[in-house]
């Protein structure tokens, strides 16, 4: 994995005085060499963040997705690391998160849990969450077959993104020490499509509706918007 081919993107630089100028950047795998970087930007952006948006990684952790028991994809500006995204690879920490997550860890064997995506502020609102995420996932699909992913209910940005990556919701848990989680799955190859004619409207602050819902057989797919807030939209995958 860590020979993948770097990418190059051009993105909207947009500078605290004002001025946006366009850039040449590159989304490459990154090394234990990026451990400084990588732990400046993560800190830099989680600072001040609650847990019920976002869980910070230690930086016992974050050594670990730069090792061979993770991925890390970074975005690079110069000499400047603008976005880094992270999954957990190895089956121990694949089954540490999937149990932490109430799943089975036996239903999910060879799945990817993904970690965290931090974005540099002056370089955000160029979708370089999602072309970082489909580069992950060009890489993890070489051996894993799906990718597990947790959203917090109040987070409806990475929601809404996380949901447009063709990610489903599974579960609904309490995880990262008490705070309240979406849990999503995106199979690379999926055996069944995804039905969603005569699909339930769920607002997203029922939570025991939706568990219900999901209990039987039905999974998360979208999520709109009405007068009275944020709707999610459950449809049945199968035959």
């Amino acid at each position: 994995m860590r020979d993948s081919v770097k990418m190059q993107l051009f993105v909207e630089r947009h500078m605290p005085d004002g001025r946006a100028l366009t850039v040449p950047c590159t989304i490459e795998v990154l090394s234990r060499k990026d451990e400084d970087i990588s732990i400046k930007l993560h800190n830099e952006v989680a600072h001040g963040l609650s847990r019920e948006i976002f869980a910070a990684s230690t930086e016992d952790d974050l050594k670990r997705f730069l090792g061979k028991e993770g991925l890390a994809v970074g975005t690079r500006y110069e000499d400047r690391l603008i976005c880094l995204r992270t999954l957990k690879t190895s089956p121990e920490w694949v089954r540490e998160s999937l149990m932490d997550y109430n799943l089975a860890p036996e239903r999910y064997s060879n799945s990817a849990v993904t970690g965290f995506c931090v974005v540099d502020r002056e370089f955000r609102g160029n979708n370089i969450q999602f072309l970082s995420q489909f580069y992950a996932e060009n890489i993890v699909s070489k051996k894993h077959d799906s990718v597990v992913t947790t959203v917090s209910p109040k987070n409806i940005f990475s929601l809404q993104n996380v949901l447009a990556c063709g990610y489903y919701i599974i579960a609904i848990e309490w995880t990262y020490g008490g705070f309240l989680r979406f849990v999503l799955k995106k199979e690379f190859y999926p055996a069944y499509p995804l039905w969603t004619h005569g699909h339930l409207r769920i607002p997203i602050r029922e939570i025991k509706k939706q568990q219900e819902a999901i209990s039987k057989g039905n999974v998360g797919y979208k999520i709109v918007r009405n007068p009275r807030g944020f709707i999610m939209l459950y449809g049945r995958v199968g035959p």
